[in-house]
């Protein structure tokens, strides 16, 4: 297929969707924290105060700047315009003929018992593995991944904070490969993109929720240490490791 072909085809895909329901959940709850983190700094609000998990740390203006462009390149730049045709392409080559469509029936035991499940697990596997080597490669640490770790204390919007190429393959790899491994019906495939982004928001927080701290938080406080997304296999391998 041409290039211009796979564009053409990108913009009324339904991997496009996937990006524009990601980044409808992932503005509207970044941007609320941060005006939450201006809250908290303000001291106009006690009850987001005693919720931070860092107290002492926050994010500057000219830091929160820098946050804002790169995190706005990649997912109003990088997502559609690299993964969107990248993935889908891939998509396509798997399925072929067979990929669901919008116009098939959602069979709720089959996409929501069977294959999102699989999601998880897929999901998990991708993220945990990818992330594990760029802790374990110092040239992938120190030239890629160092940039996602610049806040020790971070805030909603940076869960996306990284260089394009780990948002690219370390990010939204993961997100796409349940949906592309088990040909999932859109719905199901929308549904999972906002369940993913709604996830790495919380983990980046910076603030307990219900009264709980997102185990995420402390692999930024640690910059080693609890590699995954729902943390399954840092129980299992051992790569857990949790503040007294």
């Amino acid at each position: 297929m041409k290039n211009h072909d796979i564009y053409t085809s990108s913009v009324s895909s339904v991997s496009l969707r996937c990006v524009i329901v990601a980044n409808t959940f992932y503005w509207f709850l970044s941007l609320i924290g941060l005006y939450i983190d201006f809250l908290v700094v303000a001291k106009r609000s006690p009850f987001f105060s005693r919720s931070k998990i860092r107290p002492r740390q926050y994010i500057s203006g000219k830091d929160r700047r820098e946050l804002i462009l790169l995190c706005a390149f990649n997912m109003l730049l990088v997502a559609p315009l690299v993964s969107v045709p990248l993935y889908e392409t891939l998509w396509d080559r798997i399925h072929g003929s067979k990929r669901l469509t919008d116009e098939d029936e959602w069979v709720w035991q089959i996409e929501a018992l069977q294959k999102l499940p699989i999601h998880f697990l897929a999901t998990e596997v991708g993220f945990y593995t990818i992330h594990f080597a760029m802790h374990s490669w110092p040239s992938l640490y120190q030239h890629v991944h160092k940039i996602h770790h610049r806040f020790q204390a971070p805030t909603a919007m940076t869960c996306v904070y990284a260089h394009p190429l780990e948002f690219l393959v370390g990010n939204l790899l993961p997100i796409y490969l349940g949906p592309i491994i088990t040909n999932a019906h859109p719905l199901t495939s929308y549904f999972w993109f906002a369940a993913a982004i709604i996830g790495t928001c919380k983990g980046h927080s910076g603030y307990r929720i219900f009264g709980c701290a997102d185990y995420h938080d402390e692999h930024h406080f640690y910059y080693k240490y609890i590699y995954g997304g729902i943390y399954v296999l840092d129980f299992l391998i051992g790569t857990m490791k949790v503040s007294s």
